[in-house]
């Protein structure tokens, strides 16, 4: 087997070497070059070409293409909180303000010899303090609107200015009950 090795690597050279004869045959590629290029002389022109002209976009009537309705829909949303309500500069915070309303407990409806209505409010460290209508409480500026003193309804109605997402504020009324046990 190593023997026939050697005769099959020969006999494959001089197989690729019996391609490469030398030999006049280019006559066909010669006649062709002598005869010279041969043009299409009906070629169709190309069409004319349009000129663009750019118009800029006018949007005073429409909304900006560019933007999506939901960035639009923010936007105005935006706009509305800035004119919105607003909660005013009373001065020195009250004792109750510094408390969330959601901590604060009622346990008590009183009226004074004049006829006014006093909540008594305790704190979560424990401390009992009084409010009247006109009272602020809770830390969104909240501020007593009504106290009801009728059996089984009697509650404080707290207003106060909730801050949303857009940077402007949304008045939310909060009714407080007194315990049912006190």
């Amino acid at each position: 087997m190593k023997n026939l090795a050697p005769s099959v690597l020969v006999i494959g050279a001089l197989t690729l070497l019996a391609g490469c004869q030398h030999g006049d045959d280019l006559s066909d590629l010669r006649q062709f070059v002598a005869s010279g290029p041969k043009f299409n002389t009906h070629i169709t022109p190309l069409p004319a070409t349009q000129v663009y002209h750019a118009a800029a976009y006018v949007g005073e009537k429409g909304r900006d293409p560019f933007t999506s309705f939901s960035e639009l829909r923010l936007r105005q949303l935006a706009a509305q909180a800035s004119k919105g309500p607003r909660p005013q500069d009373h001065g020195p915070l009250q004792p109750l303000e510094k408390y969330d309303l959601s901590s604060l407990k009622i346990n008590g409806i009183v009226r004074d010899s004049q006829g006014h209505l006093w909540a008594v409010i305790q704190a979560p460290d424990q401390k009992i303090y009084r409010a009247t209508i006109g009272s602020y409480v809770g830390k969104n500026d909240g501020r007593i609107v009504r106290i009801d003193d009728q059996p089984g309804k009697r509650s404080v109605t707290v207003e106060e200015y909730i801050p949303n997402a857009f940077g402007g504020f949304q008045k939310q009324q909060t009714v407080m009950h007194m315990q049912s046990g006190a």
